[in-house]
């Protein structure tokens, strides 16, 4: 079991890095290299703002990123814990 839960979190975190890769772009394309920078260095938050302003633009997008955010508040309650 440990090492089903030891993979999904590898996945998750690959995953994680890709959609946040893809907030980045989008920060630049949509907004200029200020953004592009203010969005790589909060990650959160950033991916938050971008989920709820591409909802209607980019579904495809905002659903992936309101999935990764769900989860990595999931993980970062239940995932750390050392029981």
């Amino acid at each position: 079991m440990k090492a089903l839960l030891i993979s999904l979190s590898t996945i998750f975190m690959i995953t994680a890095s890709v959609t946040h890769i893809w907030t980045v772009y989008i920060a630049f394309t949509e907004s200029g290299i200020g953004a592009c920078i203010l969005t790589l260095i909060l990650p959160f938050l950033s991916e938050l703002y971008w989920m709820f302003k591409m909802f209607g633009e980019n579904d495809t997008y905002a659903y992936i990123a309101l999935i990764h955010l769900v989860l990595s508040v999931f993980y970062g309650f239940f995932g750390t814990s050392n029981k």
